[in-house]
């Protein structure tokens, strides 16, 4: 079985089982779901923050850091 048809059964199922359930329960599930998108993005905008402190105190500490547009020119 595929790796897309797996993805098509297991959201299917996700699915049924969520039409069973009462109304409270499916608010519960919803609940869940935005708790999971919310930790996902606090987990990256905590990475960002961190790199950020990382990178500005090499700067501080004289690190030279090379443009936008000095990566772009080389991966070009």
């Amino acid at each position: 079985m595929s790796e897309v048809s797996e993805v098509a059964e297991l959201n299917e199922l996700i699915l049924q089982n969520i039409e069973d359930l009462p109304d409270k329960d499916k608010r519960e599930v919803l609940n869940f779901i935005e708790y999971l998108r919310i930790k996902e993005d606090q987990a990256f905008m905590e990475y960002v923050n961190e790199r950020t402190r990382q990178a500005l105190a090499a700067k501080k500490r004289g690190k030279q850091f090379r443009s936008l547009e000095e990566l772009q020119s080389s991966y070009a």
